[in-house]
């Protein structure tokens, strides 16, 4: 009986192999197209914004500025825009594959 079971493992074992190659290089070549995409939408979208708000903030009068520092914007602001990466991140990642 182990004698059939090894012939047989002999026999379906490299199609077994090419199998589970072909799955491991499937799952890597889809993780490195998300992380383009996700490295594409922080390059065109999220610095842009970031830009945006920073251009937005300086021109802020600075007495105004010392204000909404103390009030904790800033921090705030920070957290904000660190969640909405985040969540781009994430629907990026974890999205469904269309059927």
């Amino acid at each position: 009986m182990p004698v059939v079971i090894a012939e047989l493992l002999a026999i379906i074992g490299p199609w077994i192999m090419r199998f589970l190659a072909v799955k491991g290089l499937l799952m890597v070549a889809g993780f490195l197209g998300r992380l383009g995409l996700v490295l594409a939408t922080n390059e065109f979208a999220v610095q842009p914004l970031i830009e945006h708000a920073m251009t937005a903030w300086n021109a802020i009068p600075a007495q105004y500025q010392c204000w909404l520092a103390l009030f904790g914007v800033t921090k705030a602001a920070g957290i904000m825009v660190s969640g909405l990466t985040l969540i781009a991140a994430k629907r990026v990642f974890f999205a469904k594959a269309p059927a």
